[in-house]
């Protein structure tokens, strides 16, 4: 009779990492901060929530102690809060990298391509960008930030460049949410129907542009 197999256990949110820790070299705390970004970004995204998520389980992942997260945030909240911020400038940063493309017609298309990408590739922090952050406003500086604002802000802009373009009156931020509403949509049911067939991502990116009437559009 064969010997059963034994199976690794899984590794919960707050068991220490398995992997043994090198102390950081002087001058390497920068690269501990965005490890702990990383690990708090991994498990909002695997809770789905980020009550869910405490500092003892993000120095778990990381393989620290929580005294060693206190030395680069001040609490539980402000963790969180920059582990939020930090995947919207990774997000941010990808869609940036179309700013060299001067044709706005171009560079809504390739911005496109660009976010469902980073949709794919970096789908733990794609799905932290739609987490229930709202706890997370800095209720200490009384403010009124919005995760990603500026970001869609750069998309309202780009919208309002083509719509005026073809004399398209029409309001460049409600486009713009059909636009990101759309995208979304072709992200999430892509990547979470795998088994469905759907037609290829760039084919839909091509339509979208088409029925929402941004592309160039003949002179009259």
């Amino acid at each position: 009779m064969n010997a059963p197999v034994r199976t690794a256990p899984e590794r919960s949110a707050d068991r220490p990492s398995d992997r043994p820790r090198n102390r950081n070299a002087r001058g390497e705390g920068d690269r501990l901060r965005i490890e702990l970004l990383d690990a708090a970004a991994e498990l909002i995204a695997e809770t789905g929530d980020v009550e869910k998520v405490s500092l003892r389980a993000v120095a778990n992942r990381v393989g620290v102690s929580p005294t060693a997260v206190y030395r680069h945030f001040d609490d539980h909240v402000a963790l969180l809060h920059d582990a939020v911020t930090y995947c919207w400038g990774e997000f941010a940063a990808a869609l940036a990298s179309t700013n060299d493309i001067a044709d706005p017609y171009e560079r809504l298309r390739a911005m496109g391509t660009a976010y469902t990408d980073f949709a794919v590739e970096q789908h733990g922090k794609y799905a932290v960008l739609f987490s229930n952050t709202v706890d997370l406003r800095d209720q200490r500086r009384d403010d009124s930030e919005t995760f990603g604002s500026d970001t869609f802000a750069v998309l309202v802009e780009l919208v309002g460049e083509i719509l005026s373009a073809n004399g398209d009156a029409r309001d460049p931020y409600f486009v713009a949410v059909q636009v990101h509403t759309w995208i979304h949509g072709i992200v999430d049911l892509t990547c979470r129907n795998p088994t469905m067939w759907w037609p290829p991502v760039g084919e839909l990116l091509d339509d979208l542009l088409v029925r929402l009437g941004l592309t160039p559009q003949p002179a009259v």
